[in-house]
């Protein structure tokens, strides 16, 4: 009996560790399928105080990496990085570096899981990326035909191609290669204004025209086709990694961009082009026109529905012409119960055409000030005063131009939405208070 009890007891032990696995395997997938990466965070964080274990290391690692906490992903890798050899991990580090701006390092980590595996190919086609960055273009595409040759996505290895293309102003050779996407399917915003950058640098003006209104990417095509026609990529490039996408080719969840604004999307980088004058974007991509390319390949445009992620960019056209100078008083940055704020103090009230905001992706913002004088203090005290929130915002970057435009780059810890008003003036009724809050994200 004695025995018999023992078994029960032991067997009783297994169904409820049974049942436990179970349910935080179901929690995962429905975590995992509602990109509730938060959620991920928790339920991996709860495996790890209970085993700490390479895997959920990995795993804990990546929904960090989701949610784009790169800082998080690093003290999470950090104890097992130096021993390891999952080959994944390294890729993930590398990421985290590239992501970081630590180019030198990242290559460091991606170099190591090819020699773990040498048959790896998203490790080449990462390092493709970042060699990308270093401007190394000859070895950026032995990187990713290496990628192609151990059978990486077919479809992300002609992107990056593409991409290096556009860079070499190889822009037959770009067109080709992009069209190979469209033909496929491929209707997200990055991928039409690519393609009608390469037909303007072609010199192919009315057919960049009806291009972009058959696809619904302007409302002003003349001007956004010259702005274009003036921009050199090389002097225009900035890389901006976006998290894994879903592999639906009609589901392309890609970033919105600013008007006039065109970009490489893959599941690893971007390589985004602007032009100096943003014209109107509109959100949708759809088209249920033709469109005839004369003396190139035709252009499929047949209605895709391609869904672009819900919240607009946040965009005020701008009119440098009008706009008045703006004195920049003071900036400050706090943190409330359900938001954080930024405030600036101007000696003159922002009109509407005095900045803009830019929803870069759910948790990267960019505020664009015109035609303004800093404190005294200068730009590092304005990037100082707004990193001092933790709690909402990852990284603060700031540029001046040359036209006196304010730029700054603000990325949340999560998905996040900003609401801008007109608070009044200051305590002492001498300056102008304007607000930016930082929400996050309803699900």
């Amino acid at each position: 009996m004695v025995v018999c009890s023992m078994l029960l007891f032991v067997v009783g032990c297994q169904n409820s560790t049974l049942k436990y696995d179970v349910n935080e395997q179901q929690k995962i997938y429905i975590n995992e399928t509602t990109k509730n990466y938060g959620g991920l965070i928790e339920l991996y964080k709860q495996r790890l105080q209970r085993a700490d274990t390479e895997d959920t290391r990995h795993k804990l690692a990546r929904a960090y990496y989701q949610s784009n906490d790169f800082q998080a992903v690093k003290r999470v890798l950090e104890p097992i990085i130096k021993k390891t050899k999952n080959d994944g991990i390294l890729i993930l580090y590398g990421h985290v570096e590239s992501r970081l701006g630590h180019n030198d390092t990242a290559l460091e980590y991606l170099n190591k899981a090819i020699e773990i595996n040498s048959k790896n190919g998203e490790a080449y086609n990462v390092k493709g990326i970042v060699l990308l960055k270093k401007r190394q273009y000859d070895a950026a595409r032995y990187a990713f035909n290496e990628a192609r040759e151990n059978f990486y996505d077919e479809n992300k290895v002609t992107n990056n191609l593409a991409m290096l293309s556009i860079l070499n102003k190889e822009y037959s050779e770009a067109y080709k290669q992009l069209n190979i996407l469209y033909t496929k399917g491929y209707r997200d915003p990055t991928i039409l204004h690519n393609l009608l950058f390469t037909l303007v640098k072609l010199d192919k003006m009315q057919l960049a025209k009806s291009f972009c209104l058959a696809h619904k990417l302007s409302n002003e095509p003349d001007i956004l086709v010259q702005e274009l026609k003036r921009i050199e990529p090389i002097d225009a490039i900035k890389f901006n990694e976006v998290k894994p996408s879903q592999s639906d080719i009609q589901k392309q969840y890609t970033t919105e961009k600013a008007a006039g604004q065109l970009a490489f999307n893959n599941t690893e980088a971007e390589v985004v082009i602007k032009s100096k004058n943003q014209t109107k974007l509109t959100n949708s991509t759809k088209s249920g026109s033709n469109v005839k390319l004369s003396n190139m390949t035709k252009l499929d445009s047949t209605d895709s529905s391609t869904n672009v992620a819900s919240t607009s960019t946040f965009q005020k056209q701008t009119d440098k012409t009008t706009t008045t100078q703006s004195t920049i008083l003071a900036v400050r940055s706090g943190e409330h119960g359900k938001f954080s704020r930024i405030t600036f103090e101007t000696e003159a009230k922002l009109s509407n055409k005095s900045y803009k905001i830019e929803k870069i992706s759910p948790t990267e913002f960019k505020l664009s000030f015109y035609d303004v004088t800093l404190p005294s203090e200068g730009i590092d005290k304005i990037i100082k005063r707004i990193s001092g929130s933790e709690r909402d915002f990852a990284t603060v970057k700031g540029t001046l131009t040359a036209e006196k435009t304010l730029i700054l780059e603000i990325k949340t810890k999560q998905n996040s939405i900003v609401k801008d008003f007109y608070a009044g003036p200051n305590s002492k009724g001498k300056a102008h208070c304007f607000a930016f809050d930082f929400y996050l994200e309803k699900k």
